[in-house]
């Protein structure tokens, strides 16, 4: 044994290893002790838990309290074992791109600050604590939206029996305004320009992205849903398109009239780029080309600011909405939910003949504002 002293006494140790060897196996210190050097200077010693009673002559009733906090501590429940329990029940009804999302903020912000807490530890000034530290970046949306999140692990966690009320409750009032700023969208006069600038863009994905506005510009769909279209969905013989509820925000099947302009431009799309599976592939990631992509040619066409993807559905609603079409029609298209539930329940209505006439009307409409947008020959084919 190596004998080793400090001011005060003597510590007599098993074995001294370097810290590079301690770090790479710690498991050497099973039942030992052992100083661990470093250029010949010794940083600490490494002690076997178990012997820790005895080396440091630890007294029995102090020691016994310990175990049974540890004890305590094994029957409670991990912020993370309730989170990822929450996010499994939530997964079924969730949307892939909803729970990625959720997933992402989760693990940025929300993981790291309660990883080493339990549930039934956990205070209302903990999470205060939490929000102060979101706000303190003035990103207001991602803080009620992580206020949200914790929220609803609590919920949760009490129908469980974690715990038996919710801590994030009265927190509903400490959070700071969060101001919701509409999608930025052009006015009915701008858009016969955009129209033309998209149509002579050369982008970097080629004329697939060219292929990717026009149905964007059609369609009324989201910019997701619009992404990531497979064939399947697709009936060129009954013109409609079928997109199933795990890829639309709210987990409801949704249906698309397709107009002859829309034709035409699937019909471009499968005889100059078609893939088995994916309307807008990437050969690149061997996967369907991200709706980022969208946005990001917005920008470079210059309309950061001033255009979004999502800014074609409300330029397409304002401009219905002005042209007298039903608004429940305009609506069920957009495929929006009613807010009223008592209205939602009563109206199940699907007005198919209305839209797929509004639909039309609007894809005549976006080639009076730039005839180009769509190549003639194309529409006029007997489809």
């Amino acid at each position: 044994m190596n004998t080793l002293l400090s001011n005060k006494e003597k510590i007599t140790v098993d074995e001294i290893i370097s810290y590079k060897n301690f770090i790479s196996n710690p498991f050497l210190i099973d039942g030992k002790v052992i100083a661990v050097v470093k250029d010949d200077d010794v940083m600490f010693y490494a002690v076997n838990p178990l012997l820790m009673k005895t080396l440091f002559k630890v007294n029995s009733k102090k020691y016994k309290n310990i175990n049974e906090t540890n004890q305590t501590h094994t029957n409670k429940h991990s912020f993370l074992e309730v989170f990822n329990e929450w996010l499994y029940q939530k997964s079924v009804k969730w949307t892939t791109n909803h729970l990625e999302e959720v997933k992402r903020r989760a693990h940025k912000d929300l993981i790291p600050f309660f990883r080493d807490d339990y549930v039934e530890d956990i205070t209302s000034q903990d999470i205060l604590d939490f929000i102060r530290r979101v706000e303190s970046r003035s990103n207001y949306d991602i803080t009620h939206r992580l206020y949200r999140d914790i929220h609803a692990v609590m919920r949760y966690a009490i129908s469980i029996g974690v715990i038996t009320h919710n801590v994030a409750e009265p927190l509903r009032g400490a959070l700071i305004p969060n101001t919701v700023i509409n999608q930025k969208t052009i006015t009915k006069k701008e858009l016969p320009e955009l129209l033309t600038k998209i149509t002579l863009a050369e982008f970097r994905e080629g004329k697939i992205m060219f292929c990717a506005f026009q149905l964007l510009t059609l369609t009324f769909l989201r910019a997701q849903e619009l992404m990531g279209a497979k064939w399947s969905e697709i009936n060129f013989e009954d013109r409609v398109w079928t997109i199933p509820a795990e890829r639309m925000k709210m987990r409801r099947p949704h249906t698309a009239h397709l107009t002859k302009q829309i034709l035409a431009v699937l019909e471009n799309i499968k005889s100059n780029f078609f893939h088995p599976t994916f309307v807008f592939y990437d050969k690149k990631y061997d996967a369907h080309i991200r709706n980022e992509r969208l946005i990001n040619n917005l920008y470079k066409m210059g309309y950061k600011g001033k255009m979004t993807a999502h800014g074609f559905r409300a330029l397409a609603s304002t401009i219905l909405n002005e042209q007298g079409f039903n608004s429940d029609v305009i609506e069920k298209q957009l495929a929006h939910i009613d807010s009223n539930s008592v209205r939602r329940a009563y109206n199940r209505a699907e007005y198919i003949d209305d839209r797929n006439k509004m639909m039309q009307w609007w894809s005549d409409f976006i080639i009076e504002q730039c005839p180009t947008f769509i190549e003639s020959k194309q529409i006029k084919l007997d489809l």
